[in-house]
């Protein structure tokens, strides 16, 4: 009985000893992921909009994009800068949405149509 109850101690010793630190464990890496990632650690990048396709396809953006209610303060730099006539906006644009800002009223933003952000997500990916 007493190699029995000696036995029963050396085990529960070595198998408390031996139990691995608790490990933090991240979200699996996925596209959504990566682009969020992206999203939030990008410089602004200039769109040079040279070509009246390019140009239509931001004019078209801005003039259906819809005005969210509201005051904002976006602390993510914007990943594109683009003008439009004599305006020029703030992009933020992923494949599944899209948000502007004119930059001379940084505390409106503006969602972009389903369409828009297909459109504007090819053109600033093509290359």
């Amino acid at each position: 009985m007493k190699k029995f109850l000696l036995f029963a101690i050396i085990n529960l010793a070595l198998v408390g000893c031996s139990q691995e630190p608790e490990t933090k464990t991240s979200e699996p890496i996925t596209k959504k992921n990566v682009e969020e990632e992206a999203y939030i650690n990008t410089k602004t990048i200039d769109l040079e909009l040279k070509e009246s396709e390019e140009i239509a396809i931001f004019e078209k953006a801005v003039s259906k994009s819809k005005k969210e209610p509201g005051v904002v303060n976006i602390a993510t730099e914007p990943q594109y800068q683009f003008s439009s006539g004599k305006e020029i906006y703030f992009l933020w644009i992923t494949e599944a949405s899209g948000t502007i800002m004119n930059t001379k009223d940084t505390h409106t933003i503006y969602t972009l149509s389903s369409n828009s952000v297909k459109e504007v997500y090819e053109f600033v990916n093509k290359n």
